[in-house]
């Protein structure tokens, strides 16, 4: 597989991965131009492509010393930081202030259940596309991202009453 890199245009010093399907695919990257594979960086990004939710740090946390893996919240925020700058993660906020990393995907937004905070992606037709390049050109604004979370209840949390 060829690996393909573009710079951020918020961040010309990121670099961001196209096409890497897998783990391993990031981590040969990683190793090739140079970059550690500690145990932790594996350990992290093994949780990521294991999980079907978004994870905050705690969980991380959590994960890790079930691993036998000593590393502080520091050295967890430092980790994050350096695979969301790749482009590898992407992190993001909800109501409740927490921040939550998923896997980079086609961009997607999210259902939040508000009783017990269940997550779920949720993609959206052409038309929201549609409204982003009307008000890019209403307000002669360039969009560079968006952030749109739906609240409510979950289907279990609406049957319990």
């Amino acid at each position: 597989m060829v690996f393909c890199f573009a710079v951020d245009k918020c961040n010309p010093v990121a670099l961001t991965y196209i096409n890497m399907i897998n783990k391993k695919e990031i981590l040969d990257n990683f190793k090739e131009n140079g970059f550690r594979l500690t145990n932790i960086r594996k350990a992290i990004l093994d949780l990521f492509y294991k999980s079907k939710k978004t994870l905050s740090c705690q969980d991380i946390q959590r994960y890790l010393k079930q691993k036998k893996i000593s590393a502080n919240k520091t050295t967890v925020y430092r980790e994050l930081e350096f695979m969301k700058n790749r482009k590898v993660i992407e992190e993001f906020k909800l109501d409740d202030g927490v921040r939550r990393y998923e896997v980079c995907s086609n961009h997607h937004h999210h259902t939040v259940c508000l009783k017990c905070r269940k997550i779920k992606c949720v993609k959206l037709d052409k038309e929201l596309s549609e409204q982003e390049k009307k008000i890019e050109k209403s307000n002669k604004f360039k969009i560079i991202s968006h952030s749109l979370e739906f609240y409510g209840l979950c289907h279990k949390c609406q049957a319990v009453k």
